[in-house]
């Protein structure tokens, strides 16, 4: 009966343990990223499918931090590592889908 005890507190123990993982801490990393915010005007956009499009196809840029498209206003304001992408890479990426960036 003492083995049965004992194996029961061993499982229930290990059980309990299974999914411990402890802390770890926060290391700042090395390099910190300089990114630029520009804010482009789109034409052609008509719909939500318009946004969803130009939001895809600048997001699929290597460097996009994050893209915000708003059909009110035909803008989109862009956060993004210029040493990774430029603003030509962005306007081809828009005009890839059907779209002008206006100056």
């Amino acid at each position: 009966m003492k083995k049965l005890v004992y194996l029961l507190v061993v499982f229930v123990f290990a059980a309990c343990n299974s999914g411990y993982k402890p802390a770890q801490s926060e290391q700042p990393t090395a390099t910190t990223v300089a990114l630029t915010e520009t804010k482009i005007h789109v034409s052609g956009m008509h719909c939500e499918n318009c946004v969803a499009s130009v939001t895809k196809g600048i997001n699929e840029l290597e460097g996009i931090d994050s893209v915000s498209v708003t059909l009110a206003d035909s803008t989109a304001v862009v956060s993004f590592d210029p040493s990774k992408v430029d603003l030509e890479k962005i306007t081809k990426a828009v005009e890839g889908r059907g779209y002008t960036v206006q100056p």
